[in-house]
C-alpha cells in the first residue's frame, strides 16, 4: 500500500489528523514510530495508512487535549488500572471464598467499577473513544487478563492491595493537579477518597487476619496516606475547551 504523507500544520494533533483521514489513532502513531504522540510540530512529515489519493474530510472535528487523555487511559485500563482493580478483587472474592472476605472485597470491587465508568465519561469529556487499553511507549496495548493479580496466599494478597490502593491515592492526586479541567478534577478527587478509604479496609483486615503470617513482599509500612483536598478551579489562560456535542462526565453514569 502506498501511504500518504501527511505535512503536519500548526495546531494539528494525532487525533485531529486521525479524524480528518478516518483512520484510527494508534495506527498514526504505530505506523510512524511516534514515542511522544503529543509532541508533533509544524513541519513534520507522517505517514498515514490511506491511498495518497484521499482527501480529508470535511466534518469540524472536536479537539481534545491528547496528552490528559493518555494519562487517563493508564488509569482506566492500563495494567494497574481501575479495570485490573476490578476483576482483581472479585476474583479475589470468589478465590478466598469466605464470607468475611466476600463482605470486603465485592463492594471495593463495585467501587473501582464506578470509578472505571467515571474514567470512560472523563474520556469521552476528552473528545477520545473509552476504549479498553492505553498507550505505552507510543503503542496502543489493549488490557489483558495477565494484568490481574492472581495471588492466592492472604497475607501477601493483603499486602501487595494495599501497596495498590495507596499508590493509585497518590497518583489521582498528582492528575487532579495535572489536568486543569474542573469537571474532570472532581471526578480524580472523588476516587482519589475511596482509594483512601479501601486503603484503611485493607491495613485493617491486615492487622485482623495476618497478625501471625508470614511477612509478604517489603512495602511502606501500613501508615495513612495524605489527605486529600478539594482542588480549587487554576485560573490558568489557555485551559483547554471541551469538544461540543459530547457527554459530560456525569451524564447518565452512577457516579
Amino acid at each position: 500500500m502506498d501511504y500518504a504523507r501527511y505535512i503536519v500544520q500548526a495546531g494539528d494533533t494525532i487525533y485531529k489528523i486521525s479524524k480528518a483521514y478516518a483512520v484510527e489513532m494508534a495506527q498514526i502513531i504505530q505506523l510512524n514510530h511516534l514515542k511522544h504522540p503529543d509532541r508533533i510540530y509544524a513541519g513534520q512529515v507522517l505517514l498515514l495508512p490511506v491511498l495518497a489519493t484521499h482527501e480529508p474530510t470535511d466534518e469540524e472535528i472536536p479537539e481534545p487535549n491528547f496528552t490528559y487523555a493518555m494519562w487517563l487511559y493508564d488509569a482506566y485500563a492500563g495494567k494497574d488500572s481501575e479495570l485490573t482493580a476490578v476483576t482483581t478483587y472479585l476474583y479475589q472474592a470468589v478465590l478466598l471464598d469466605r464470607p468475611e472476605f466476600d463482605a470486603l472485597l465485592r463492594p471495593i470491587a463495585y467501587d473501582e467499577l464506578q470509578h472505571l465508568e467515571k474514567l470512560a465519561l472523563a474520556l469521552r469529556h476528552l473528545g477520545v473513544d473509552p476504549r479498553y487499553g492505553s498507550l505505552s511507549s507510543g503503542h496502543w496495548v489493549d488490557w489483558r487478563s495477565n494484568f490481574i493479580n492472581y495471588t492466592s496466599e492472604l497475607c501477601v494478597l493483603l499486602d501487595i492491595n494495599i501497596a495498590d490502593e495507596a499508590k493509585a491515592h497518590r497518583e489521582y492526586l498528582e492528575l487532579a493537579q495535572r489536568i486543569p479541567i474542573p469537571e474532570i478534577q472532581c471526578i480524580l478527587t472523588e476516587i482519589a477518597a475511596d482509594e483512601e478509604r479501601h486503603y484503611y479496609l485493607f491495613c485493617q483486615a491486615k492487622q485482623q487476619y495476618c497478625g501471625e503470617c508470614a511477612p509478604g513482599p517489603s512495602l511502606p509500612p501500613c501508615s495513612p496516606p495524605p489527605m486529600y483536598t478539594p482542588i480549587e478551579t487554576p485560573e490558568t489562560p489557555g485551559t483547554p475547551e471541551m469538544p461540543p456535542n459530547l457527554p459530560g462526565p456525569h451524564e447518565g453514569g452512577k457516579g
